[in-house]
């Protein structure tokens, strides 16, 4: 007997065998996981409704899960800001904690916890005769560029004109998965980008390990508890990493947290821009 030939035949059919076996178990799963059964989901939205909930689309009907993520914040220098927001022309000042301000005459930048950007420009000047949604979008564009900001971990997830003001947000994504808690948000009027906040999340590496959590139908029962959201509509449902420093090893101190474990949890955006996340297991 050919041995060899043997030995690869047998390895090859224990792949098949494996492969074949993890579409069953999987195949399965779905199947007899009775919260993702259609008469379940009716149920969930006419709970929701009845707190005045609307669900205004998809809701996912997969086996939820992710690998974990270890993130840490964007690194800030003072100097770089500086350079790239107000050509080097401000005034810097530090208290050692984490805290630093920039002022150059209308405009001034503040950075908290050594992770959070706030920028103002009170000046009165209009820059624009007219704007509307896609001129503000292309704005915030121009200055992410002018700034140095790499722009391609980032989507825009929400936009809402109020008094003449664009409101927009933009969301990390990794592998087109949103990265929560980071956010890069925009106030802009006819005088241009009049407010500019950012806290960005720096992917580092993944788990080997797959960690799954409840589906989307029945996690958003949580929501049902949550007298804040009662009135609202749903208008996405996304799978997402989320980080939250108080359920690591920050809990008396959140905001000096720096870096730790993304896990899997269920974004839930409203109309009005609000957003929940529900990370039950």
């Amino acid at each position: 007997m050919d041995w060899s030939k043997a030995k690869t035949i047998l390895i090859v059919a224990f792949i098949i065998t494996n492969i074949l076996l993890a579409y069953v178990l999987i195949g399965e799963k779905t199947i007899d996981e009775p919260t993702l059964k259609e008469d379940f989901i009716k149920d969930v939205v006419r709970l929701l409704e009845d707190k005045n909930i609307s669900v205004a689309t998809q809701i996912p009907t997969d086996i939820p899960y992710l690998n974990a993520m270890n993130v840490g914040y964007e690194k800030i220098r003072l100097e770089d800001l500086n350079k790239y927001f107000l050509d080097g022309k401000g005034i810097l000042n530090k208290n050692g904690n984490g805290f630093g301000e920039i002022i150059k005459g209308q405009e001034s930048i503040i950075v908290m916890n050594n992770k959070l950007i706030l920028y103002e420009n009170k000046g009165n000047k209009e820059v624009y005769d007219d704007i509307d949604e896609n001129k503000a979008i292309q704005i915030a564009g121009k200055f992410l560029e002018e700034k140095n900001f790499d722009t391609s971990d980032m989507k825009l997830t929400f936009i809402k004109e109020e008094k003449g003001t664009f409101y927009i947000e933009y969301s990390k994504v990794y592998d087109d998965v949103f990265v929560e808690r980071a956010f890069t948000n925009f106030q802009i009027d006819k005088r241009g980008v009049k407010r500019f906040e950012r806290q960005w999340l720096i992917t580092e590496d993944l788990g080997e390990a797959k960690i799954y959590i409840s589906t989307a139908p029945k996690a958003i029962l949580a929501l049902l508890d949550m007298e804040e959201v009662h009135g609202k509509t749903i208008t996405d449902i996304s799978l997402c990493y989320y980080f939250d420093p108080q359920k690591h090893d920050y809990l008396e101190e959140p905001g000096e947290a720096k870096q730790g474990k993304a896990v899997p949890a269920w974004k839930v955006q409203f109309k009005d821009g609000y957003k929940v996340f529900i990370d039950e297991y």
